[in-house]
């Protein structure tokens, strides 16, 4: 009876599992064949084309995705170089957008986002001075800062700390030369604090940098706003104390346009504002002249940079 008993329990087991198995297996099949419909679709194909849109079905062999432009598109697996979710992040209203690629800085200014370990990007501005970073993990990065005459020549570093689903703090700082044969470094050192997403953010960054024996302080509050699948609104606004001497502030607007996944170009219009000294009086019997300083703002002063993501 004992015997009996337990040929039917070992029965019974394999049977549940042979079931449960069956079952698994026709769950993943029709989760194959119909994927959840709300879900948006990243699709880059091995000749560098991209689509978006909803997975219609997916046989193993083929993909049949529905997009906004095209309709209904089958692709081959094999020409498919990588599919990727579209996160919440990158859904402007109803329509899904390209990630920023290059959320790691502004104009100038870095945000607290980090390049993820073998990212990099080179960025041009005016064609004139050029910067190279590269990361060597997900939270350090480093990278160059030049011109086609070597002056200036600045090395980089960035250090990322997230604290939270929102929000990084990343700590970082330059050192270099403003020529060659400059015997005088320039040194930088900064931290900066980023709330939001990379479409969204915006960013407060203080530092503090020296050269000879003149140093100055350094604050910045900057931001990013995606607006649609080929644009963001930015804004980069400096505050410089420079030691003994009067305070400066620049900054201004900024248009990020988007050209597919790796390439952003920004254009800018920005003031400069700062104490000047002004002729004020004449004192004929002395022979002295008095001046006066008042604040005067040059705008607009247009600027322009192309990043491109390696």
């Amino acid at each position: 009876m004992k015997y009996v008993s337990f040929t039917k329990f070992f029965l019974f087991i394999l049977f549940s599992f042979i079931l449960q198995g069956k079952i698994v297996a026709q769950t993943n099949e029709e989760n194959q064949l119909n994927p959840a419909k709300d879900t948006i679709y990243i699709i880059t194909t091995n000749d560098g084309g991209e689509f978006i849109g909803k997975i219609i079905s997916d046989d193993g062999r083929e993909v049949v995705i529905m997009t906004d432009k095209k309709g209904k598109l089958i692709l081959p697996k094999y020409v498919i170089k990588s599919l990727d979710i579209v996160d919440k992040t990158n859904m402007i209203g109803n329509v899904a957008v390209l990630p920023n690629p290059h959320p790691s800085r502004y104009l100038f200014a870095p945000s607290a986002f980090p390049l993820k370990k073998g990212e990099g990007y080179i960025n041009a501005f005016y064609f004139l001075v050029w910067q190279a970073q590269y990361g060597i993990t997900d939270n350090f990065s480093l990278g160059v800062t030049t011109s086609w005459i070597l002056a200036p020549t600045f090395l980089n570093a960035k250090y990322t700390i997230p604290l939270g689903d929102k929000l990084n703090m990343a700590i970082g700082g330059q050192i270099g030369k403003l020529y060659i044969a400059d015997e005088n470094p320039v040194t930088l050192g900064f931290s900066t604090l980023t709330y939001g997403t990379p479409e969204s953010n915006v960013s407060v960054n203080v530092g503090y940098g020296s050269y000879e024996k003149d140093g100055m302080f350094i604050a910045t509050l900057s931001g990013n706003q995606r607006i649609g699948k080929s644009a963001s609104l930015m804004g980069e606004f400096w505050y410089c104390q420079p030691n003994g001497a009067d305070p400066f502030v620049m900054g201004g607007p900024a248009l990020r346009i988007y050209s597919g996944r790796k390439a952003t170009f920004d254009i800018a219009l920005t003031a400069l504002a700062f104490k000047e000294r002004r002729f004020k009086d004449y004192n004929f019997n002395t022979g002295e002249y008095t001046y006066e300083y008042r604040w005067n703002a040059y705008y607009p002063i247009p600027m322009l940079s192309i990043s491109y993501k390696l």
